[in-house]
């Protein structure tokens, strides 16, 4: 084990010496994943997307011919799909806090006599902030049918129009807009940046010839990745802190700690390296390697839920979504920065980005030993 840790430290401190040798190469490899994001969030920012199956609960407590009548609405709804009707409130709150649910409609005791005596009534919209768009729209479909309810109801009231309010309350720090790409900003950088140092860490090196050298050393193979795996954590290491700054400039307060941050990152960039390091088993050149990287990481951006809800997707693409690691690293981030959630919360998101590492690294090994 000493042995190994030793050829692991040297390898990695090789990395590193490679690295401060060019100055210029290193500031672009910590900001080529930044500005390629930043591109690509422009682009894809100007197209919206249409969701038909956002799932939300509702706790019908007035159990009055009124309730009912929004029930049915919002059933109704294209924009969201009533999975669940509670008649306690507790239960449709815990259904969200859960992640059964991106939202809970409350419809409050005491309904319908308020809002036919002409009063204010109100309902309650409890959305989890920390998803992407969906809370945005659920609040949207609460707005829709509660003005059909009024305006069904104000020809028949007298004396004036039906009033009625929808509360939103968050279970996370954020607003229902604003901030909402910035998590998965993260891990989409995170991705991008452990790919093109899988390109640098093998491809670009068997094309200069030192990779065969490296092999006929004493050094085991095992321990030739795992070092370059370690210089990777610090190059993402550096990538997240940059990060952090921006996010402390843009004014997004991070409600969990930021060793969590660090940490979580660290295990996708680990499983995103594997998995470049497992295709540069199979693919020599450096040029190929790059392409297939793009081709990969801007549609896996999609399905991992980097910029947008996977809700959003087809059936398909959330069936594909949830096979993807990286899509639990994004919803870690997304729950430790604006849930200011801890290890318990996030613990089988991080299992499975670590297990999905021990399982290919053994694999990008012996098919490395297979290519030599």
């Amino acid at each position: 084990m000493s042995r190994l840790l030793q050829d692991s430290s040297t390898v990695a401190l090789k990395e590193v010496r490679e690295l401060t040798r060019d100055p210029v190469s290193l500031a672009l490899t910590i900001m080529f994943p930044i500005l390629l994001v930043t591109i690509f969030v422009a682009i894809v920012s100007s197209f919206s997307a249409t969701s038909y199956d956002i799932p939300v609960v509702i706790a019908d407590l007035d159990g009055s011919a009124s309730s009912s009548r929004l029930l049915d609405g919002l059933t109704a709804s294209p924009d969201i799909k009533v999975t669940q009707i509670f008649y306690d409130d507790g239960q449709a709150i815990r259904a969200v806090e859960s992640g059964e649910a991106v939202g809970a409609i409350i419809i409050p005791k005491g309904f319908e006599e308020t809002l036919l005596s002409g009063r204010e009534a109100y309902i309650i919209v409890q959305t989890d902030n920390s998803k992407t768009l969906t809370p945005l729209l659920v609040y949207s479909a609460a707005i829709t049918k509660t003005r059909e309810l009024t305006s069904d109801y104000g020809n028949q009231l007298q004396g004036g129009a039906a009033s009625l309010e929808v509360i939103s309350r968050p279970i996370s720090g954020r607003p229902l807009s604003g901030d909402p790409i910035l998590p998965g900003m993260l891990g989409m950088i995170t991705i991008l940046g452990a790919f093109d140092d899988a390109v640098n860490a093998i491809t670009r090196e068997r094309e200069r010839g030192t990779f065969p050298r490296l092999i006929l050393t004493p050094v085991n193979v095992f321990s030739i990745y795992a070092g370059k795996m370690f210089a990777t954590l610090l190059l993402n290491g550096a990538r997240t802190t940059l990060m952090i700054i921006i996010f402390a400039l843009t004014g997004l307060v991070i409600r969990g700690n930021i060793l969590m941050v660090y940490l979580t990152t660290s295990l996708m960039a680990m499983f995103t390296l594997a998995v470049g390091l497992t295709l540069s088993s199979r693919i020599r050149s450096s040029s190929t390697l790059t392409i297939l990287e793009i081709a990969l990481t801007f549609p896996l951006f999609q399905l991992a839920g980097s910029f947008s809800s996977p809700e959003f997707l087809a059936p398909g693409g959330k069936a594909i979504s949830k096979m993807l690691p990286w899509t639990y690293g994004n919803i870690a981030l997304r729950k430790i920065i604006y849930l200011g959630l801890g290890l318990e919360a996030v613990s089988s998101h991080l299992l499975i980005l670590s297990i999905s590492t021990i399982i290919l690294l053994p694999i990008a090994t012996v098919l490395s030993k297979r290519t030599m």
